[in-house]
């Protein structure tokens, strides 16, 4: 897990982590909180994209994915900011329906660099 901080004061203002390492075939799945007052302020899509460069120096990795409630727009259009292509639903036991959304490594790479 990694904090999401605010430079100017050091405040935590969220977190990111990868659901585990990337699976047999490459798929590496991200997790993010950001806390309430500190939403729709861009911190989500710029932690985003810090962990995926950073993903993308490992090789192994060669697809992204996100999943999200169907209800959570916010999410939705932050993960459509980035281009990722809808792939369907899962029903997870906690958390509910899910939409699942996925990129390749090489097409995050093309559209977004490393940085």
């Amino acid at each position: 897990m990694r904090w999401i901080v605010l430079k100017e004061n050091e405040e935590i203002i969220g977190s990111t982590s990868f659901h585990g390492a990337p699976d047999s075939a490459g798929m590496l799945e991200i997790g993010l909180g950001i806390e309430s007052e500190y939403q729709n302020q861009g911190f989500a899509k710029e932690t985003l994209l810090g962990m995926w460069r950073w993903a993308l120096t490992f090789p192994e990795v060669q697809t992204f994915r996100y999943t999200v409630s169907p209800d959570n727009l916010a999410s939705i259009a932050v993960i459509n900011y980035f281009g990722f292509e809808y792939k369907g639903q899962q029903m997870d036991e906690i958390d509910g329906a899910e939409n699942i959304y996925e990129m390749s490594a090489a097409d995050l790479l093309s559209k977004w660099g490393r940085g």
